[in-house]
């Protein structure tokens, strides 16, 4: 074997060395990046928890009563993200009337502990899954949808109370057919006496006479 043969026999070998030191780094970095995009997303899944759970405790709700999906999802930038289905577990009409309240409480808090969760966090839906559903009403009529809403009656203010026996002002007092009917008699009975009373005076009396004069 010649000089020639040794040194370029020496380089080709060197040159295979260094191609295979060369491709371990790169399959390392590979699987570093893939690691650490699986922690990334358990970590956004534990924050989301998190925050799901100081939502409701904040707010009073019972825990059993919402819970929640985290959806892994990608954008059309194939770009991953986290999907919250909210899973209602109880009917409660209060849950879906400040549902939209909930939504924005809870997204606030997200984002004090993750400004950057606006570029992970996919959105928000709601799903049923009751326990019980026997207590959940019925459709209504269709035309309620769009009817206006009843007026609420007019509540007067009650009449102040006053204690002891004074009545202020005037007081009509409720009279049966038969009281009234009694008033009346004794009424004509009294304007009978009195007529009778005035013809006896009248009849004691004699008539007048002109006297004579002397």
């Amino acid at each position: 074997m010649g000089l020639r043969d040794l040194l370029f026999g020496k380089k080709r070998a060197a040159t295979k060395v260094v191609g295979k030191r060369s491709s371990a780094p790169q399959s390392a970095s590979s699987n570093s990046t893939l690691g650490g995009a699986g922690s990334a997303h358990s970590v956004r899944k534990d924050l989301l928890r998190l925050v799901l759970r100081e939502t409701l405790q904040r707010n009073g709700i019972p825990s059993g009563w919402l819970s929640a999906d985290l959806l892994r999802t990608t954008t059309t930038r194939r770009e991953e993200g986290i999907h919250v289905r909210f899973l209602v577990r109880e009917w409660v009409p209060g849950l879906l009337q400040h549902g939209v309240a909930f939504e924005k409480e809870y997204l606030l808090r997200l984002l004090l502990l993750d400004p950057l969760a606006v570029n992970w966090l996919m959105g928000f839906s709601w799903q049923f899954v009751l326990r019980d559903a026997s207590a959940c009403p019925a459709m209504p009529h269709a035309g309620s949808w769009t009817a206006a809403p009843a007026a609420a009656p007019v509540r007067r203010p009650a009449a102040p109370q006053h204690s002891g026996d004074v009545i202020e002002g005037p007081v009509m007092i409720p009279q049966t057919v038969d009281s009234v009917r009694g008033d009346l008699d004794r009424l004509f009975a009294l304007r009978d006496e009195d007529m009778k009373r005035h013809d006896g005076h009248r009849n004691t009396y004699a008539p007048t006479r002109p006297a004579r004069l002397s």
